[in-house]
């Protein structure tokens, strides 16, 4: 009878520590967080930029990924892990358009900072632009007057001389690539003087 015992607590035991070891394999296989699976795919793929909040997953690869696989593949594992709740929004982006936009945010705050140095200029701010691949490079900056003040011509032309004499300076020349720009200066109300 002792042995009986033994034998059905050993088989209790081993059927318990069994039972354990396929819980913890399946949760290591299942139950992925976002955050985690998202990085999965960062590593797998050529991701540029990843978010999401409550409902959405958005996900920007380079132009050399197949947007639809990997949009496959993040609702697969969101769906495997129980989180296909989310809509998933995958876009692929040129890579040299972001080289592009990279080089000139760069540019442009250093012009800015340029222009800033000088007392006159200091409260001149920067106004984002779109930057396109095949077309010149718009640099835009809001100055703190308006457009119908006196003197607002020859101000703004005063900025577009020192904007360009900074652009055109070997290490920004180089850095920008030598790519053609225009500058464009706005008013206080968003009017453009010149």
């Amino acid at each position: 009878m002792k042995l009986i015992k033994n034998i059905v607590f050993l088989s209790c035991l081993a059927l318990l520590l069994a039972a354990c070891q396929n819980a913890d394999t399946t949760s290591s296989t299942k139950d992925k967080d976002l955050d985690t699976i998202l990085s999965d795919i960062s590593d797998k793929y050529a991701v540029l930029s990843v978010g999401s909040d409550s409902k959405d997953v958005k996900v920007e690869v380079e132009d050399t990924e197949d947007v639809n696989k990997v949009k496959a593949d993040i609702k697969h594992q969101l769906k495997e892990n129980g989180l296909n709740t989310y809509k998933v929004n995958v876009r692929e982006r040129n890579v040299k358009q972001i080289e592009k936009e990279n080089r000139w945010l760069d540019v442009e705050s250093k012009a800015l900072a340029h222009l800033q140095e000088n007392k006159e200029y200091k409260d001149v701010t920067y106004k984002k632009t779109d930057i396109k691949l095949k077309q010149p490079v718009t640099i835009a900056f809001v100055t703190p007057i308006t457009k119908s003040d006196d003197g607002s011509q020859e101000y703004s032309e005063k900025i577009k001389e020192e904007l360009n004499t900074f652009l055109q300076t070997k290490d920004i020349k180089k850095q920008s690539k030598d790519d053609s720009y225009k500058i464009v200066i706005y008013d206080q109300d968003d009017q453009i003087i010149s």
